[in-house]
């Protein structure tokens, strides 16, 4: 390999992976608001750092209010360039952001998925089904642990 390019002359795949996800990353910080940006790049790097899977991210009153569903959106897209840097993943940078609407828990619901889900009505609604599934499982084990705590006496005392 020399200059990043294969001796057949192609380049290496995970260079230009890296490369797509700076170029886009330029892009985003010349067209976003600087606050906006820079949430946008912490959850990118915590992301990173975490190595994927789902994460909870607790944002504060500022936060919430700059983390728009666009600024969402553009997440999902730099995860997916992000993700295309993992050898044999490149085709992560090819999935698209899906609006999955709203569920019975599940409210806005985006994905990033493969174009052929985005197209999909049938696949997108499984998907957000799931997603309604897990967070009733969520909202169980919440209501169990709090139930718990309060019988135990864990639980806080709210004063009037």
């Amino acid at each position: 390999m020399v200059d990043g390019r294969h001796e057949d002359g192609d380049a290496d795949p995970s260079e230009l992976a890296a490369l797509r996800l700076r170029l886009y990353l330029e892009s985003l910080q010349l067209l976003m608001p600087e606050p906006q940006f820079k949430l946008l790049r912490d959850l990118l790097d915590g992301c990173a750092e975490l190595g994927g899977g789902r994460i909870e991210v607790k944002l504060g009153d500022e936060e919430r209010e700059l983390f728009t569903p666009a600024v969402q959106r553009e997440l999902l897209v730099l995860l997916g360039l992000l993700g295309a840097m993992a050898p044999g993943h490149e085709d992560r940078a090819d999935r698209v952001v899906a609006d999955l609407g709203d569920g019975e828990r599940v409210k806005g619901a985006m994905s990033l998925v493969p174009p052929e889900v985005a197209s999909d009505p049938t696949r997108l609604r499984r998907l957000r089904d799931s997603f309604d599934a897990v967070e009733g499982e969520r909202a169980g084990d919440r209501a169990t642990v709090e139930g718990i705590a309060e019988v135990s006496g864990m639980a806080g005392t709210e004063e009037d």
